[in-house]
């Protein structure tokens, strides 16, 4: 492609000016693409290491505060009972150092203010005032409950520990309103959407003699979008699960344009949070860099958005904001899949469709494979768009199992693309407000 040889796509390019107002989006997915399997954490059990050891120790305050005696014998330092104490002001929660241990205590003063009358109660949020995640002692040590980024989440999440059951938090406006939300797909909607897709390919004749799209499915009045997604050429992969390829929908000069953002914003190596930990994912199975871009605003990234939404008919709020992604030789990113069942306790909802772009022509390798579908292999083209669902037709809330896949590595050149992800419900409210990690 002539039009992206005329790119240098070097990594001094980073240092141009950024964009103004998006210096928060670096790493702004909740939920970036994590393998939570890969990541499990051991079963917590608090219990002393060696319990004749700590208690003949007969430990006292200052040897307890001894990092390594906190290891060793939680239970006769009074962790244990802490956390089994701290069970009355919400989820039960884990303490594994002093310092920890004293926001613990810092917290059992709040609280007894509060049950004394000397906090006024009209102004004390009842239902709320309590810790609703396990690690809300250790965020608080980590300086969350300060932090103006996580501050609307800590307050509807731990708000015993941050010492704001006084103070109101947009999040709180998630927590039970599940039966409030409008779903982005019903059952049986994530075959219409393919369907009428597949009515611009050069498959729909084929499709129809084997069944797979009925003559009752077929809208009479879509005539102009049907013409209008030709443009497109529209190729069905699979249709069990369906895999659509799109070609030329994104310019050339679009694509560059992405590419530039992705440069001035700042590819970083991607990363996950797993039980409120900031992990590397890098290492071992993902080693491409990736930014998240907040497109409102941007014109060409508008037009994009446009395009998109007249595609899969949803509306982009229940789409993430663009991840801009980079690799380099030798970078891949393993097999995994987009679903993620954590998401389903948070206002957002489960992933339920991928929307990747290819910004550019790989030399050699970056294919996108579907392992379990007969090795589906996905060829990067700049333009090219290829679409997956990562939820069930008759029940949007459970995993497609058949479309884990996987970023061959590249041998040869650089990739560029972006991942949209769509989730069941509104995305863009709760993650505007930082409100994604709540739960409902």
């Amino acid at each position: 492609d002539s039009d992206n040889e005329d790119v240098d796509y070097e990594e001094e390019e980073e240092e141009e000016e950024e964009y103004d107002g998006n210096d928060e989006y670096d790493e702004e997915s909740d939920y970036e693409d994590e393998d939570e399997e890969d990541y499990e954490d051991e079963e917590y059990i608090c219990a002393d290491e060696d319990e004749v050891e700590c208690q003949s120790m007969l430990l006292n305050d200052n040897e307890c505060e001894e990092a390594g005696t906190v290891k060793r014998c939680k239970a006769s330092c009074g962790f244990c009972a802490a956390e089994e104490a701290s069970e009355a002001y919400g989820v039960k929660q884990q303490i594994s150092s002093w310092e920890m241990m004293e926001e613990w205590n810092e917290l059992q003063l709040y609280m007894s203010r509060i049950e004394a009358g000397e906090i006024d109660d009209e102004i004390i949020r009842d239902d709320e005032c309590r810790n609703h995640q396990d690690l809300c002692i250790k965020w608080a040590v980590d300086g969350e409950c300060g932090i103006p980024a996580e501050r609307n989440h800590m307050i509807a999440m731990c708000s015993p520990v941050c010492q704001t059951c006084h103070l109101e938090s947009p999040c709180t406006q998630f927590i039970g309103a599940e039966d409030n939300r409008t779903p982005a797909l019903q059952p049986g909607d994530l075959n219409k959407l393919f369907k009428r897709i597949a009515t611009a390919s050069d498959s729909f004749d084929r499709l129809q003699l084997e069944g797979i799209i009925k003559t009752d499915e077929i809208d009479n009045e879509d005539g102009e979008w049907v013409e209008w997604m030709k443009q497109y050429q529209p190729n069905v992969l699979g249709v069990d699960p369906w895999v659509v390829t799109l070609d030329n929908f994104v310019t050339a000069e679009e694509a560059k344009h992405l590419i530039g953002v992705g440069f001035e914003l700042g590819y970083e190596t991607s990363t996950f949070h797993s039980n409120g930990v900031s992990k590397n994912a890098g290492v071992p199975y993902r080693t491409s860099k990736g930014v998240f871009y907040q497109w409102h605003g941007d014109n060409a990234a508008e037009q994009i958005m446009e395009r998109i939404e007249r595609v899969v008919g949803i509306p982009p709020i229940y789409a993430e904001d663009m991840q801009l992604l980079k690799y380099e030789e030798g970078e891949y990113y393993k097999y995994h899949h987009d679903y993620h069942a954590g998401h389903l306790q948070s206002p957002i909802g489960p992933r339920i469709l991928t929307f990747f772009l290819y910004l550019n022509d790989v030399e050699e390798g970056g294919e996108t494979k579907f392992e379990d579908l007969d090795n589906l292999t996905v060829t990067p083209k700049t333009g090219r768009v290829v679409i997956w669902p990562s939820v069930l037709d008759d029940d949007p809330l459970e995993i497609e199992d058949w479309t884990f896949h996987e970023a061959m590595p590249v041998i040869k050149g650089q990739k560029f693309g972006s991942n949209l992800w769509y989730h069941q419900y509104d995305y863009q409210t709760p993650h505007r407000l930082r409100c994604t990690e709540i739960l409902i």
